[in-house]
């Protein structure tokens, strides 16, 4: 009897134990969705939105680090010529590949990731965008739900700030500040 109840008392501390370091370990995603809307003043226009699926972070919530890379191609739109436009003309995507974020979460310590609920995020870092290493706060969240994890922000990037040109002919279609939506699926890495 006393080696049962001895097995139970270490098979239950090994799985807190092992969902506290779950909680505390870091976390990634191969297929993190980013949405982004561009569309101008102009109301008769086609929209000019686009979305990837190819987004790639790594989350460590034992030190709030947070890392993020994009392929700036993976961007699909609805109009293919668009997409050519957004790659050779605006993102130059020959030179610039990737869009890399670099920062923390600044109330890591808040965040329960062990506990069903909604977590309000501040991270705080270096987004490389087009060149350009910019300093930027962004507001956002992470929702655990039946121990999955996913980490939401929406935010705004003024396109002057990464110095992405807009052609004067299409100037009342492409907005000069762009919203983002972003959705991540976070999985414990092992």
């Amino acid at each position: 009897m006393k080696k049962i109840v001895y097995f139970g008392l270490i098979l239950t501390a090994t799985v807190l134990s092992s969902t506290a370091a779950m909680a505390q370990g870091k976390f990634f995603s191969k297929n993190a969705t980013i949405s982004f809307d561009a569309e101008g003043k102009l109301d008769d226009v086609e929209e000019i939105k686009a979305k990837t699926t190819s987004a790639t972070c790594v989350y460590d919530a034992a030190s709030g680090a947070f890392e993020w890379a994009v392929p700036v191609k993976s961007f699909v739109f609805a109009n293919s010529l668009m997409q050519e436009h957004f790659n050779e003309n605006y993102m130059e995507t020959s030179k610039f590949p990737k869009a890399i974020f670099k920062g923390k979460v600044q109330n890591y310590s808040t965040i329960d990731l062990s506990k069903d609920g909604t977590y309000p995020a501040q991270v705080v870092g270096k987004m490389l965008m087009h060149g350009v290493s910019k300093d930027v706060t962004i507001n956002g969240s992470f929702t655990v739900t039946k121990g999955q994890i996913t980490g939401m922000s929406a935010f705004e990037v003024a396109l002057k700030d990464y110095n992405i040109q807009i052609p004067s002919v299409v100037f009342m279609k492409v907005a000069e500040v762009v919203k983002i939506s972003v959705n991540t699926p976070l999985q414990p890495l092992k």
